[in-house]
């Protein structure tokens, strides 16, 4: 059933406005293990996702068969949930013009193979499980992802995006003196990466492992801390990621609002194909664009989709994903959901500094590298309890003896009162940020 045959039946049921979500995911996946575990599998998801405005009222529905049965179905489950249950709204979004098309697809990712995959996570994995030393890799994954998606409604708007991914992520041990550390990482790129890039980075972490394996508790007490882009990402996910959209309630956070240092400024740069979200449109189809969430500690805008900026007489920003929910025993796909404001894509304004800079400027204090259990952080407070899996004393101005043991608590306030930052960024997640230095930090340690 093609696009506008929707659009047309729908008006024909009595929908003054129609939008047509239309999404494929393919997957591939390999993966190897020191225990001699081997997996491989290779999926394809895709389907329909329809809104319909009657009456004022919006209504959702969606279809993972591509049939015009069931897509007819959809459309009409939809304008009965909108005539019986839809939330107030008032229009779909209107065309608008898109400026910029970052490159995020390439066909030889789309293109490639099972067996292939496969070859090459053989060939990282036989490369580094020879490695001579206390380190060693557990295990090795390689997903390839394409992704394509259309959006197309009733006022003329009518967008395509696709995109590819490919993820190379591993884990790797060191043990010492019967004391063990475990490290994670990847390398991410929208084309093919590189084996010889894969082998490298995967060596460097293990060698990284071997130097992390906990030595000396720390006593507890307020240190200040240098805090890596992973901690910093993972604590601003759970926490002031989710109060700056438009939907979070209650509302506590405002623009105009100092909610960092100077030291501080979050931007959205979803046209920046390095990271993972980043997309020329979101999945209303309007058109993103670089802006600063927040500058030099000050909130300059929250995020808003089409639905909340109607609510209160704003512009969307950019910020519709029909972003997937971990849900047992299934996981909610984009056609699967409406829209709803969320962060795309983040860039953290780096510094000047380099790691050993930030450390010479602590007479006592710990580096804290990777944390764990910190998805239990409360974003309406902002406060957080979470164990630092690796973790590195400082002393007199230098990084010394990984620590065993250590529990950090404290408030997102406190992480965002940023005094310094290394110009080196990484990528996590859907973040690029740099390392950074703040005042103190609460550990609970050993004596």
């Amino acid at each position: 059933m093609k696009f506008k045959e929707i659009l047309k039946f729908a008006e024909e049921n009595n929908a003054e406005q129609c939008e047509v979500f239309i999404y494929k995911d393919k997957n591939i996946s390999t993966s190897m293990s020191i225990d001699g575990r081997i997996r491989a599998s290779s999926t394809i998801s895709r389907g329909i996702g329809v809104r319909v405005i009657v009456n004022g009222r919006e209504g959702f529905s969606y279809t993972s068969s591509i049939n015009q049965v069931d897509i007819k179905k959809a459309v009409k489950k939809a304008i009965n949930i909108a005539l019986t249950a839809g939330r107030k709204l008032k229009t779909l979004p209107e065309p608008r013009k898109i400026v910029h098309k970052p490159k995020l697809y390439y066909e030889e990712v789309d293109l490639i193979t099972e067996d292939e995959v496969f070859e090459t996570t053989r060939k990282i994995f036989n490369k580094v499980i020879d490695y001579k030393g206390a380190g060693k890799i557990l295990s090795c994954s390689n997903r390839i992802r394409s992704i394509k998606w259309r959006i197309i409604n009733s006022l003329g708007l009518n967008h395509e995006v696709k995109e590819t991914h490919n993820t190379i992520s591993f884990s790797t041990i060191a043990v010492k003196d019967n004391q063990t550390a475990t490290y994670y990482d990847y390398i991410y790129n929208r084309n093919l990466v590189k084996i010889e890039d894969a082998i490298d980075k995967i060596l460097e972490t293990i060698k990284y492992t071997e130097k992390c394996v906990p030595k000396t508790p720390i006593e507890s007490g307020e240190y200040p801390a240098i805090i890596s882009p992973r901690t910093l990402v993972t604590l601003l996910s759970y926490t002031l990621y989710h109060t700056l959209t438009a939907k979070f309630y209650p509302r506590i956070i405002k623009t105009g609002d100092t909610v960092g240092s100077k030291q501080l400024t979050i931007i959205e740069d979803p046209l920046n194909p390095e990271i993972p979200n980043s997309t020329p449109i979101d999945h209303e189809g309007t058109p993103t664009r670089q802006m600063k969430i927040i500058e030099n500690g000050e909130v300059k805008t929250l995020l808003y989709d089409h639905y909340y900026a109607q609510i209160e007489e704003m512009e969307s920003t950019g910020n519709g994903f029909r972003t997937p929910i971990s849900t047992w025993p299934r996981l909610t796909k984009p056609y699967q959901a409406i829209p709803t404001p969320q962060i795309s894509s983040i860039l953290i304004k780096q510094g000047n500094k380099t790691l050993e800079e930030l450390a010479s400027q602590i007479d006592k204090g710990i580096y804290i590298d990777t944390v764990i259990g910190a998805h239990g952080a409360d974003p309406a407070s902002g406060n957080f309890t979470a164990t630092a899996s690796t973790a590195f004393k400082i002393e007199n101005g230098t990084l010394t003896k990984p620590v065993k043991h250590a529990t950090i608590t404290g408030n997102i306030k406190q992480i965002l009162n940023i005094i310094d930052s290394t110009k080196k960024q990484k990528l996590v997640y859907n973040t690029i940020a740099p390392t950074v230095l703040i005042p103190k930090i609460k550990v609970a340690g050993e004596k």
